[in-house]
């Protein structure tokens, strides 16, 4: 059964780079192909939960300056409308209510991974916005997920392990990795390996946490993930964009 992934999505352009992150992802495609994806990105937030429901999920270019090559990419995977209303039924069952979306499409925090993961966008993704209200909602939420492990369904928390865009978007994409980044991942590193919520929940003490992030919704969909998961955290893969972005991929 597929475990639940963290992947620290980065600019949109790692989708044309020929990086270490780049081939992270798209190894994540090797491994046995779950019946659908359900991604839980940094880029949708709402104050009440929804779910994409669309049998043609479009693709949102939700970005701008990295080039018409970029912007013109789509991902035509397709949505699951049974699925997702299913899904709501059951997570309605377990005191989480969520609404039916069908003109969401998935933003870039879900599309662009998935175009390396699953190129052939021939399996159904689903995006199920993430909480806009708190680190234990988002807690909540993941540990609503867990039975979706044993059907098959993957989970990927897509957000950022440190976020400092202020810090990343006018430095070159191999410059070495930033002390204030480093700082931040190396004191949430044996959180992520123990799955210790309370300890994650704590990011906010951790060194230049408001630097790393500024606002809270890059670091969110860690917890989903972690709270979906509920095991010890492997690290598959570490590695930097732009010297403030860590590109850690974690599975739970």
């Amino acid at each position: 059964m597929p475990r639940p992934l963290f992947i620290s999505h980065g600019a949109p352009d790692v989708l044309l780079r020929d990086t270490p992150a780049h081939r992270a992802m798209q190894a994540l495609g090797t491994q046995a192909a779950p019946d659908a994806y359900l991604v839980i990105s940094a880029h949708w937030q709402a104050g009440d939960l929804q779910i994409t429901s669309s049998a043609a999920p479009e693709t949102i270019h939700d970005f701008r300056g990295f080039g018409p090559a970029l912007e013109q990419v789509q991902y035509p995977a397709p949505g699951a409308p049974e699925l997702a209303l299913a899904l709501s039924k059951e997570l309605a069952a377990g005191g989480l209510t969520i609404r039916l979306n069908e003109r969401r499409g998935l933003d870039h925090g879900s599309w662009i991974p998935m175009a390396l993961i699953r190129p052939t966008a021939d399996i159904a993704v689903l995006q199920l916005s993430l909480p806009r209200q708190s680190d234990a909602d988002s807690i909540k939420l993941g540990e609503a997920l867990r039975p979706l492990v044993d059907r098959n369904i993957q989970i990927i928390g897509s957000g950022a392990l440190t976020h400092s865009l202020a810090d990343s978007l006018d430095t070159v994409e191999d410059a070495p990795p930033a002390a204030f980044a480093t700082a931040f991942r190396d004191a949430m590193i044996p959180a992520l390996e123990r799955n210790d919520l309370a300890a994650a929940t704590k990011w906010r003490q951790a060194p230049f946490a408001q630097r790393n992030h500024p606002t809270p919704e890059h670091f969110r969909p860690l917890l989903v993930a972690m709270a979906a998961g509920g095991q010890p955290g492997h690290c598959l893969h570490t590695s930097w964009s732009r010297s403030a972005l860590a590109m850690d991929i974690w599975a739970f």
